[in-house]
């Protein structure tokens, strides 16, 4: 009886009181993304209002449309950008392009007369490539039994000694040729003819290459030393190996603070909810609102001397690749069939190759 007594104590004085959970994330705080480039053409700038996220509620990120757009120079020159059919999305004409040795900033007037502008960023020149190669590699996956199989993109370029060099690879959507086996299958998918002998066996699919991972460096550890280094990443699913893979990367010189904004949005990106992973948090890039200047503006906005790349990777020149490859067993043109009830008409998959498509022949 006397236990049953003291449990019962212990039982009114032993509530969980439940955990406030506080979103650093202000309401509705306006999200910068985009950077300029040395490359001529449209410079892309979007703009959004990410929602606060937590247990009592899950916001969608809202585009953040009829505002003034503005790229400032130096030398005071001014360049407006205009905003397109999609809400959010700013694109300035088609001939601009950033210059060696310039500072730009961007300013953005929203429609309830905000004012918001970036620290200027200087466009400094890439050192550049050499040349770039690709090797396969494998490694242990989440999965015990079955390893990650992918390409690992490598450049070869010359630091210049004496300079503080700030990198940046991003990688761009990317083409390859996306093969298909229809004869091993019996009929098309649900409502479509049955896969002829003679149906399309290959097609050309545009790709953005996973996983997101940023790659970014400071020459901190090898000014002026010659480096082979990885700059790309591109997981093999199974599909994208099947033949060629063209793969689209942009090398870039940035300016210390963005490569440190870029390092740390990587560390988020690769947490994987070890205990040895750094707290998720929200990153301030170099956005300030003139009339709040504690408010919180997510984003970073960035200028870049770019070297584009373009490197074709060829099955046949792997060591390894994951197998099976996956199988698709309708025509390729079909690749990105839905079922009609989801009221989604998908386009129908090129069976001729891009025009610039010209891989080496060796």
């Amino acid at each position: 009886m006397k236990k049953f007594f003291w449990l019962l104590i212990f039982s009114a004085f032993s509530c969980i009181d439940p955990y406030g959970f506080n979103a650093e994330l202000e309401e509705r705080a306006l999200v910068v993304e985009g950077y300029i480039t040395t490359i001529p053409g449209h410079q892309e700038i979007r703009l959004r209002r990410a929602e606060v996220f937590g247990p009592d509620y899950v916001g969608v990120n809202k585009p953040e449309g009829l505002a003034k757009v503005l790229i400032k120079d130096d030398l005071g020159r001014v360049f407006r950008l205009v905003e397109q059919e999609e809400r959010g999305q700013y694109l300035t004409e088609e001939i601009f392009a950033a210059e060696l040795g310039r500072s730009y900033n961007l300013e953005i007037i929203t429609q309830d007369k905000k004012r918001y502008i970036s620290r200027p960023e200087l466009v400094k020149e890439v050192p550049k490539l050499d040349s770039v190669t690709y090797r396969a590699v494998r490694t242990p996956g989440t999965d015990r039994l079955n390893d990650e199989y992918g390409v690992e993109v490598l450049g070869h370029f010359q630091d210049p000694e004496g300079e503080e060099n700030f990198y940046f690879w991003r990688t761009l959507e990317s083409n390859f040729v996306l093969v298909s086996e229809p004869d091993l299958g019996h009929s098309g998918p649900p409502g479509m003819p049955t896969c002829p002998p003679c149906c399309e066996r290959i097609c050309y699919h545009t790709d953005l290459p996973k996983p997101g991972n940023i790659f970014t460096i400071a020459d901190t550890d090898f000014d002026g030393l010659f480096q082979s280094r990885v700059i790309a990443y591109v997981f093999d699913n199974g599909t994208r190996f099947k033949d060629t893979y063209r793969l689209e990367l942009q090398h870039m010189s940035v300016s210390q603070e963005t490569q440190l904004y870029l390092q740390l949005v990587d560390q988020q990106l690769r947490l994987t909810g070890s205990v040895f992973d750094p707290p998720p948090a929200n990153i301030r890039g170099n956005m300030i609102c003139l009339d709040d200047p504690d408010e919180l503006v997510l984003g970073q906005f960035f200028a870049a001397d770019v070297e584009a790349v373009q490197l074709y990777i060829q099955r046949d020149k792997l060591e390894f690749y994951k197998t099976p490859q996956s199988l698709i067993l309708s025509c390729c043109i079909h690749y990105l069939y839905q079922d009609p009830r989801t009221q989604y008409i998908a386009p129908l998959l090129p069976t001729t190759p891009p025009a610039d498509w010209n891989p080496p022949r060796n």
